[in-house]
């Protein structure tokens, strides 16, 4: 296990910093290929302990020549005893250089969006996902340019999902004359498990009724809702609002149902008791 060996590392790359009004001449590589000098045991505890995360490269540390056109990718600048944990030779590293152009055309900051289709198994739920960028720079022939608001991603159906999701989805190129650094963007779906949990609010009239007033009984009302663990805080309980029609009394009865005019995001409301009021209109 002494004995000296090379060996070829695949290691998946996240390029950050990239350098500005400049576009990359070929697509940013996904992989870099690293041949490594070591002896025995260090390369099979090396291949031991891999991590299939993403290397970080950032551009600002980085030898640059020609205007901060051409970067280069040596053992020294990217730092990759960090990666293997072991004191290694690095022969050589592919790509070697990183060669950039000036960006052409006009350029706008846009948002990325994901069509997401997510189920999760019962008694489970999830926070709003993340894409990461949540922005990206395109740029191009300025007539295409202007009529891009959006980028999308590829469409993503889940089903039965119960535990916390990090994946990459491809960006849809709505032109081969539309340019972007990245074709790929990070989405994370954080999920746990559903809490029932129960708020008691005051109820209000939709309206007012000219020269009349309103007196409701009970005045308040019961909603029971679920929602992701440890993601529901008592402040929230401000964004219900449970209100009542006047016009929709039901007659015979002074009756009126109660509905939410307004309710925090990502809950599910089970039940509003009592799901009536009566009510009593004075002039």
């Amino acid at each position: 296990m002494n004995q000296i060996y090379t060996y070829n590392f695949k290691i998946p790359v996240n390029f950050r910093n990239l350098p500005v009004n400049k576009k990359p001449v070929m697509q940013l590589p996904e992989f870099i290929q690293v041949e490594v000098k070591a002896s025995g045991l260090k390369l099979a505890l090396i291949l031991l302990n891999e991590s299939k995360h993403e290397f970080e490269i950032d551009f600002n540390k980085l030898k640059s020549s020609n205007r901060d056109q051409n970067f280069v990718l040596s053992g020294s600048q990217i730092n990759l005893g960090r990666r293997f944990k072991f004191e290694t030779q690095i022969k050589s590293i592919s790509p070697d250089t990183i060669y950039f152009t000036e960006k052409t055309g006009f350029q706008k900051l846009v948002p990325v969006k994901a069509p997401l289709y997510i189920r999760c198994r019962e008694g489970y739920g999830y926070k709003r996902p993340v894409i990461t960028p949540p922005y990206l720079t395109i740029w191009g022939d300025t007539n295409l340019i202007e009529k891009i608001d959006t980028l999308y991603t590829q469409a993503l159906t889940l089903n039965n999902l119960s535990q916390n999701l990090n994946t990459r989805l491809q960006l849809i190129k709505q032109s081969p004359d539309v340019h972007c650094t990245v074709n790929e963007v990070n989405l994370s779906i954080e999920v746990a498990r559903l809490v029932q949990q129960t708020v008691t609010i005051p109820v209000f009239s939709q309206h007012e009724l000219q020269d009349k007033q309103i007196r409701m009984f009970p005045s308040r009302v019961r909603v029971t809702f679920t929602s992701v663990q440890n993601s529901f805080n008592q402040e929230d309980t401000v964004h219900f609002k449970a209100m009542i029609n006047p016009d929709k009394v039901q007659s015979g009865s002074h009756k009126c149902p109660v509905f939410l005019g307004t309710l925090p995001g990502n809950i599910t409301v089970l039940e509003i008791e009592p799901r009536e009021v009566e009510i009593l209109i004075f002039k």
